[in-house]
C-alpha cells in the first residue's frame, strides 16, 4: 500500500541516518517502526455515546405556537 505521509525535513533526515544505519531501505524502516508503536499502543474501545439534552423551558409544537405565546405574554406585560 503506498501511503502520503508529510514529516519535517529534519525527522526525514534522521529516519534516513536510521535506515542506512541499520542496512535497510528507508520504507523498510518506517514500516518497521510503525509496527513497533502499533505493538505499543494501548488499544481501547471507545466509550458510549452521550448526548446531553437541555431544556430550556421551550416546547415547540410550531413556530407560529411559540409567537403566539410571545404575544400573549407581551399583552399580559404591557396591562
Amino acid at each position: 500500500m503506498i501511503i502520503r505521509v508529510e514529516v519535517e525535513d529534519d525527522l526525514a533526515a534522521q529516519v534516513e541516518v536510521a535506515a542506512r544505519t541499520q542496512g535497510i531501505q528507508f520504507d523498510a524502516f518506517v514500516a518497521s517502526a510503525l509496527g513497533v508503536a502499533v505493538s505499543q499502543a494501548q488499544l481501547t474501545a471507545p466509550g458510549p455515546f452521550v448526548q446531553k439534552v437541555h431544556d430550556f423551558g421551550t416546547h415547540l409544537e410550531s413556530p407560529w405556537s411559540l409567537l403566539a405565546d410571545l404575544e400573549t405574554s407581551a399583552a399580559q406585560i404591557q396591562r
